[in-house]
This record gives structure tokens, C-alpha cells and sequence, in this order.
């Protein structure tokens, strides 16, 4: 395969992080930014955004209790490129007493549609949800053992990685954790 020559033009940086706050809630916060390897001439107003300079700059912040349910929201546009942009920000506080999960994706898209939202916020909520998960799951388990089982019965078959016929769900009920009939290897 021959290497073609090749020009960086865009990058989106995504980065998100967890954290256990000392009340015994969970912020969940998670960033992005798209920069230009170029100067970008904003067409409403003719301004540069020089090139590195982020063309979008965003963040949200979800504050959980160990049910998921969203206490409190926060979302910030540092850097947007339509004057009008930051004006979705007030339309993010429904998010207050809803609660990550199942459809919780699904409803948000449905919640934010059309001029209401932001695509470049709603794209950061997925990867909070992730993050969420990612963040609790460990803590929780120790926290709550009994519910355990509970949780990892709504993984099966949600991936490859947790197909109830792969070595990770039949670990699981040889070790007496997951009570399920599995599928014998043929």
C-alpha cells in the first residue's frame, strides 16, 4: 500500500472525566473542541478565528446521584461560531430530574430536535452517559453488592463483549454471579 501525502485540516478533541464529590453525589463532565489548521473567516461578523484556535469550545457537566438521576446541569460555549449559538444554553436545564438510561439517548434527541438544541451539546451527552457508567459502575458494585447481579443481567447481550454465549457471562454463572441458562459451545 503506498502512503499518500496527506494535510491535516480539522481536529476534534473530546475529553471527559468523573468524579465523586464529597456530599456523595457524581460530576460528570466532558469537553470538546474543534480547531481549524487554518484561519477561518467567520462569515456573520468577518472575525478570524485564528488557526489552532478552538472553533467550537464546549462543556457539559452533569451532577448524579447513584441512581443516575441528573440533580443538576451545566453547559458552557466558550467558543461557538454563530452569535445566536449560546442561546440554547437555559434549554438544557429539563435535563434536572431526568435520569440516564435506558432511551435516555433516544429521548434526548426527540427533546432537543430542530432550533431548540445544540448538535455539538448533544453530541457530548452520550459520551457523559458513558463516562457515567464508567465512572460509578466499580464504586456502586462495592456500594451496593445485592444489585449487582441486577445490573450485569441488563449487559447480556447488549455487545459482543457480553454475548451470553462469550467467556465473560459464562465466567460470570460458572462463578455462581449470573444465574442464566447459557448456550453450549459448539
Amino acid at each position: 500500500m503506498t502512503q499518500v501525502k496527506r494535510k491535516l485540516m480539522h481536529r476534534r478533541r473530546i475529553e471527559s472525566f468523573g468524579f465523586l464529590r464529597d456530599d456523595g453525589l457524581w460530576d460528570i463532565e466532558a469537553n470538546m473542541q474543534d480547531l481549524k489548521a487554518y484561519d477561518v473567516n467567520r462569515e456573520f461578523d468577518h472575525s478570524i478565528v485564528p488557526e489552532g484556535s478552538p472553533f467550537h469550545d464546549i462543556s457539559v457537566t452533569l451532577t448524579l446521584d447513584d441512581t443516575f438521576l441528573i440533580k443538576d446541569v451545566s453547559v458552557s460555549m466558550d467558543a461557538f461560531p454563530f452569535p445566536s449559538c449560546g442561546g440554547a444554553v437555559p434549554s438544557f436545564d429539563v435535563l434536572k430530574g431526568t435520569r440516564i438510561g435506558a432511551g435516555w439517548n433516544r429521548w434526548l434527541k426527540e427533546t432537543f430536535s430542530g432550533k431548540v438544541g445544540c448538535t455539538h451539546v448533544l453530541e457530548l451527552f452520550p459520551v457523559v452517559a458513558t463516562t457515567a457508567f464508567q465512572t460509578m459502575w466499580q464504586p456502586l458494585g462495592e456500594k451496593y453488592p445485592k444489585q449487582v447481579p441486577g445490573a450485569l443481567m441488563k449487559l447480556i447481550n447488549s455487545c459482543h463483549g457480553w454475548s451470553d454465549e462469550g467467556p465473560m457471562v459464562r465466567k460470570l454463572v460458572d462463578e455462581k454471579i449470573l444465574h442464566i441458562p447459557v448456550k453450549e459451545s459448539q
